[in-house]
Order: structure tokens, then C-alpha cells, then sequence
């Protein structure tokens, strides 16, 4: 009942925001029509980006992997990131692609802490680290057009995060004395936390990898925003790189947000109220301010289409964990 509720509750939440957005920017059926008549075939362009983005992702995940020393055959860990991203669609920010991946690896390996302290590290590259510098860098953009104590609380956000995680990265020695400390509820964190500094403490002794996994990941927001970028070209939305770039951060931090399904309303209503403090909105008509918005609508829509490859993966796919369990075993011995 209460998952019910909670649906219902984002289901409400996603309409409501919707119909704000197309009141706010009145934007009308026929403008989406005019919109989807520009140059479809850009669409083909931004299935290409999104292949892309999942290239490089998997490939930041090998690194990472690597660097636990968890190698695994790259065809498996293909299969493996495609069924993620396809059950990652019915779950909240995403959640359940991290979740397949630890439990699939860790099943694969018979190396359940190590495989999840990955995909921890990976999300802490990806989202703390990689994510916190683009949105830093972005934001003098914003300077005179957004208000200023919220730039200034917002930077200093991302600051503290980016710097919390270069330390765990690449010093994570530094949290051993924070985890001395007699803090409250640390008998119960003690031991999980130290679980955790051990694992990354693995990667301060290869810092290659996280090196690379942190270009990687920067990589994979690159072919993100040019999704939204090629989105703009099909639909004639007139939107510069440049445009896409200063709002794209930010975006994808909203998306991040659980209050709506997958991030629809939010991720229009973000970009379309970062455009319009930059002043791209302005002086433009309806059918331009529909495509607009299109060209962040149909960046889930492409991401989706990527993921039914997973779907038939995942139908189809028969792994006998056991058998390669013992053969992993054996090669080490």
C-alpha cells in the first residue's frame, strides 16, 4: 500500500509539474506536432550519443573493477551494465542498475564486499566527484541571473562534496581519524565505514585507476549533454553547444531528485528555467520554446530505446555463476 502511495504521490507530482511548464512557456499540442516535423533523423544522432555514454560508463566500471582486482571477461560485463540500465528503469534515481551490478559481479567473483565497494566508488566518481566539478564550473554562468545566496550555498555544496571525495579517493587515511573520533553511532558504523576506507584504500595505491575513472566519467556527461544537443537539431529548438554545457550540470543534478517518475518534470523544469535565466528563451516563439523543452523530454526516451537491448539480455541471458566461480578459484590457485 505504501509503494502504492508512493507512485500515486510521483505520478502527481510529475503532471503537476508538467502542466506548470506548459503554462509557464505556453506551450501547446500543435507546437509539439510542429516540433516532431523538423529533422527526425537527428534522433539516429542521439541513439549514437547515448551508445556513447553507456561505452564509456562501462568502460570506467572495468577500470574500477580492475583496480579491486575483480577481472571479469568485458563481454559479461557488457551483458551485465545493459541488464542493470534495463531494471534501473523501474527504479528510483536508478538504483536498480548499481544494485545488478554489485549483486552480479558479486556472484560472478564470490567477492560480495568488493564488488559492492565498486560500484560505491564508482558512484562516488561519477556523481560526488566528476558531476560537483562540472557543476563549479558552470556556475558563474549564473552570476546576475540566478540570486546570488543560493549560488553561493549551492557552490559551496559541491564544493565540500568534491573536496570530501578527492580526499576518500585519493587520501582515504585522512577518514581513519575521523572515524575515531567518539562520535554517536559509531559502534554501528565503525565497522561498515572501515570496510569502506579499505576499499578505497586499495585504489590510493593505484591511483591510475581513479585517475581514469574520473576522465572516463567526465567523458560520459560529454556524451550526455550532446544527447540533449542532438535532441535540439531533430526538433529545431536552436539551442547552441555552448547553451547545452552551462545548463547541463545542473539538470542532471534535478533528475537526481526522487519526486517524480524517472525525472520527468523535473528535468524539463530545470532546463527550461536555466535557459530562460540566461535568457534563451526570450524573443523566441512557441514551437522553438516547445522543441526546448522536447530536447530534454526525449533524452529519457533515447536512454529508454538503449534499454531494450538489456531487456532482451536480461530474457535471455542463462549464467552459470557456480561453474565460473570455481573456475576463478581455480585459476587463482
Amino acid at each position: 500500500m505504501k509503494k502504492h502511495l508512493i507512485t500515486l504521490i510521483k505520478i502527481t507530482v510529475t503532471v503537476v509539474i508538467l502542466v506548470l511548464i506548459f503554462r509557464r512557456f505556453q506551450i501547446g499540442l500543435d507546437d509539439i506536432v510542429a516540433s516532431f516535423r523538423q529533422h527526425p533523423e537527428w534522433f539516429a544522432a542521439s541513439f549514437v550519443m547515448q551508445l556513447g555514454a553507456v561505452f564509456f560508463s562501462i568502460a570506467r566500471w572495468n577500470v574500477l573493477l580492475k583496480g579491486q582486482d575483480l577481472h571479469v571477461p568485458f563481454p559479461h560485463i557488457v551483458k551485465t551494465f545493459l541488464v542493470g540500465r534495463f531494471l534501473g528503469t523501474f527504479t528510483p534515481t536508478g538504483i536498480g542498475l548499481e544494485a545488478y551490478k554489485a549483486y552480479d559481479i558479486a556472484r560472478y567473483t564470490g567477492r560480495t564486499e568488493a564488488s559492492v565497494s565498486v560500484v560505491l566508488i564508482e558512484k562516488m566518481v561519477a556523481t560526488f566527484f566528476a558531476l560537483s566539478i562540472l557543476v563549479l564550473v558552470t556556475l558563474p554562468f549564473f552570476i546576475g541571473t540566478l540570486d546570488v545566496k543560493f549560488l553561493a550555498v549551492f557552490g559551496a555544496f559541491f564544493a565540500v562534496l568534491a573536496v570530501l571525495a578527492l580526499i576518500l579517493l585519493f587520501s582515504p587515511g585522512l577518514f581513519r581519524r575521523i572515524l575515531a573520533l567518539n562520535l554517536p553511532g559509531r559502534a554501528k558504523l565503525e565497522k561498515p565505514l572501515n570496510r569502506l576506507v579499505d576499499a578505497f584504500t586499495v585504489y590510493s595505491r593505484r591511483r591510475g585507476s581513479l585517475v581514469s575513472a574520473v576522465l572516463l566519467g567526465l567523458v560520459v556527461y560529454l556524451f550526455w549533454f550532446l544527447t540533449y544537443y542532438t535532441n535540439s537539431l531533430a526538433l529545431g529548438a536552436g539551442l547552441s553547444l555552448a547553451d547545452i554545457f552551462k545548463v547541463g550540470p545542473m539538470t542532471q543534478i534535478a533528475t537526481m531528485i526522487p519526486l517524480s517518475i524517472a525525472g520527468i518534470g523535473l528535468r524539463e523544469g530545470a532546463f527550461m528555467g536555466l535557459l530562460d535565466s540566461l535568457g534563451v528563451v526570450q524573443n523566441v516563439d512557441s514551437v522553438q520554446r516547445t522543441a526546448m523543452m522536447l530536447s530534454a523530454t526525449m533524452v529519457y526516451f533515447v536512454s529508454i530505446s538503449v534499454n531494450v537491448v538489456g531487456a532482451v539480455i536480461f530474457l535471455t541471458r542463462k549464467t552459470d555463476y557456480r561453474r565460473q566461480v570455481e573456475e576463478m578459484r581455480r585459476a587463482r590457485a
